[in-house]
């Protein structure tokens, strides 16, 4: 069996602890999981159904404390062994991703020089407003004394807009 990206999220979110639906929202919302996967909204509780008939989790009712009836997923053995199946292969691949910036560069000779160096400037500056972002998240992640796995999701996208960074003030030195 091959597990999908978004079913490994949400794997990966049960392998911490049972929890229910509105648990895992706020999980997902509260990590900015949505930046990094292809998990929405709409998605979690038909991925939930799904990984529950294929026996990869199990649910139970439980009563909360204000006397609620909850839906508590937990991963089950079988789910686990999918799950570390798929981490060995997501860290053992590298992914060939497509960018936009690839797409209007190989077309970059319909701007003007004006325009194109116009443009590449506004990208150079959200690049650094990003940077700045994931800088902030760091921070925040270390503060609430976040894993080193999580802190490294702060860290990896910061060397590659540092990358895209020096990318592009030495294209824009090209273009000039």
């Amino acid at each position: 069996m091959t597990i999908s990206n978004k079913e490994t999220a949400l794997l990966g979110l049960l392998s911490e602890g049972a929890m229910h639906g509105y648990k895992i929202e706020q999980e997902i919302k509260n990590r900015s999981m949505r930046d990094w996967t292809e998990i929405s909204m709409s998605s979690v509780y038909k991925l939930l159904r799904k990984l529950e008939k294929e026996k990869l989790i199990k649910s139970d009712m439980k009563v909360s404390s204000k006397n609620i009836s909850q839906k508590v997923y937990s991963i089950t053995s079988e789910g686990k062994k999918e799950l570390k199946d798929k981490i060995k292969n997501l860290v053992s691949e590298p992914e060939k991703t497509l960018s936009r910036i690839d797409l209007a560069t190989s077309h970059l000779d319909q701007l003007t020089r004006k325009e194109a160096t116009e443009c590449l400037k506004k990208y150079e500056k959200k690049l650094n407003e990003m940077l700045t972002c994931y800088k902030e998240l760091e921070k925040y992640l270390q503060n609430c004394k976040y894993p080193k796995h999580s802190l490294a999701l702060a860290r990896r996208p910061q060397y590659l807009i540092i990358g895209e960074l020096n990318w592009i003030k030495e294209y824009q030195k090209e273009i000039k």
